[in-house]
């Protein structure tokens, strides 16, 4: 296939997306497929006429990874069946946004060809992405992610910046560890509050004193580095 024979509502959509580079695209007749390239979460565009079409299309639900269905109605932007149906022009912030909610969440190192390698671990926070798309809300501006450690000794949770420090007062060494496995909690400017990844509160008792401190910091009004 040629990209000249393509239809031109495919490459329209496509025009909107081929400038961002944390995602690697396919165009499959009419239909581009994406994988974002750190975490491999799988994005599907579909292109429909209209809203209608678009609906329609949606009652197959998500497939498996994120799909969006884009049409060229104006002002369109809503989630059906786990499906987001979007107006063409929107579609870079939302994967903005999307790659905003693809958050690394630990490692482990695996031995593969004679070498040991690092293998990442990453959540697509969707629910938190729907909740910050409904109340408007700007990452680094009205929430961070943030990585959490659960001790396996005294069982408080600590943000990866003091780990190595707590791991050390139980007599752990960090270094000597090849995986980790962290909470993605969401640090929330607004109320002042912490939540996991089901929008639920992390109350204050539940993280270790370095990592209160380090929340309380943050919140304050400190940039987190």
């Amino acid at each position: 296939m040629q990209y000249s024979e393509l239809s031109p509502r495919i490459k329209k959509v496509y025009a909107q997306v081929r400038y961002l580079d944390d995602y690697h695209w396919e165009l499959t007749g009419e239909r581009i497929e994406g994988t974002h390239k750190k975490s491999n979460v799988r994005v599907t565009i579909d292109v429909a006429k209209d809203r209608e079409e678009a609906e329609k299309l949606a009652e197959k639900g998500t497939q498996g990874g994120i799909r969006i269905i884009a049409i060229p109605d104006k002002s369109v932007f809503f989630i059906h069946n786990g499906v987001f149906i979007l107006t063409y022009r929107y579609l870079k912030a939302t994967l903005a946004d999307i790659n905003d909610h693809i958050v690394w969440s630990g490692f482990r190192v695996v031995e593969e060809e004679n070498a040991l390698i690092q293998e990442d671990f990453y959540e697509y926070l969707g629910g938190s992405l729907v909740n910050h798309l409904k109340n408007n809300m700007l990452a680094g501006q009205d929430y961070v992610f943030w990585q959490f450690y659960k001790c396996e000794k005294c069982g408080k949770y600590v943000d990866v910046e003091n780990l190595e420090s707590h791991l050390r007062d139980h007599g752990i060494k960090l270094h000597e560890k090849s995986e980790e496995r962290y909470e993605v909690f969401e640090i929330n400017f607004r109320d002042g509050k912490v939540y996991d990844k089901y929008g639920n509160e992390v109350k204050k008792n539940a993280f270790s004193n370095e990592a209160a401190e380090f929340i309380k910091e943050i919140l304050s009004g400190a940039p987190p580095e």
